[in-house]
């Protein structure tokens, strides 16, 4: 017998919200199916009919969260033409959607999630960051073709390790965007007053 299709919304994002919120709290294997439905006043029968396994509600949960912040990031990009502006907003976007994890694990993220959600993120905010690499090489005239496909990855990873640093992270907000901008045109070798456009 084949199961019914699986409408989006309603009791299953009440689940998957539920979800995200126990495995940032208290990990994967902490997590039961018990404590999911318990948290949604659920039954078994109804988180089966919604997905197969404990592994796919997982999945389901972070790609739901990454669809919200996939969509945040993408208006960014439509949004703001000027590569200091996108720069500053991807900013926001990351730091927001780290501070949306905490505050749904309630500050207490267990190590395992956070690596695979920090490495998530740089996923979903790659296509942007590399539209705005590949902006700013055209708009240097530097635009040669040449490995543009690692750049971004190798900034972005670099960047993300930046934020990471507490010593880059307690300077202000503005001086953390001006290092930055200035470590992308040290790095692609064009003038940095592209930024300031």
């Amino acid at each position: 017998m084949s199961r019914k299709a699986v409408l989006e919304g309603g009791k299953r994002d009440e689940i998957l919200n539920a979800a995200l919120e126990l495995f940032l709290r208290n990990g994967y294997e902490a997590t039961s199916i018990r404590m999911i439905l318990e948290h949604v006043n659920g039954e078994v029968g109804m988180f089966y009919h919604y997905f197969n396994s404990k592994q796919e509600v997982f999945d389901k949960a972070v790609e739901f969260f990454f669809k919200r912040s996939g969509e945040k990031i993408s208006a960014i990009v439509t949004n703001h033409a000027k590569p200091r502006l996108m720069l500053e907003q991807l900013y926001d976007c990351y730091t927001s959607s780290m501070k949306e994890l905490s505050q749904l694990a309630n500050g207490s993220i267990h190590w395992l999630i956070l690596y695979a959600l920090h490495d998530q993120t740089l996923e979903a905010m790659l296509p942007a960051f590399r539209s705005m690499i590949y902006g700013l090489l055209q708009a240097a005239g530097n635009d040669d073709g040449y490995g543009k496909e690692y750049l971004a990855s190798f900034l972005l990873k670099g960047i993300s390790g930046l934020v990471h640093d507490k010593t880059f992270f307690a300077l202000p907000p503005e001086i953390r965007v001006q290092e930055t901008m200035e470590l992308i045109c040290r790095t692609l070798q064009i003038p940095y007053d592209i930024f300031e456009d």
